[in-house]
């Protein structure tokens, strides 16, 4: 495995961790800290945001700030992933997201 950072992973590696081989969570109204997560996606949204689109909220401690900020109660659409590197998950009320380690 290469140093941290950007080229942290192989490409098998990255293309393993894409397809959820790292393991993962389904979070509802919780948060998860026990790993470091690498991409959140919204299953369940509760909120509607723009062109009546359902969103889940998701609130995530970055785990490496120099690669990529902190989230706060980001609302993010329904079927949407997104990537980065986080210690701690937060996953808003009656919403339901899959959370993949990495």
């Amino acid at each position: 495995m290469a140093v941290g950072g950007i080229g942290q992973y192989t490409s098998s590696e990255g293309v393993s961790l894409q397809l959820g081989q790292g393991g993962w969570d389904i979070v509802t109204n919780a948060t998860v800290n026990a790993h470091t997560y690498i991409a959140i996606t919204v299953l369940v949204g509760t909120e509607v945001i723009g062109d009546n689109t359902a969103s889940g909220t998701v609130t995530a401690t970055s785990a490496d700030t120099s690669l990529g900020d902190s989230l706060s109660s980001l609302e993010v659409p329904e079927g949407c992933t997104i990537y980065g590197r986080w210690s701690a998950v937060t996953i808003g009320a009656n919403d339901t997201a899959i959370v993949y380690r990495g």
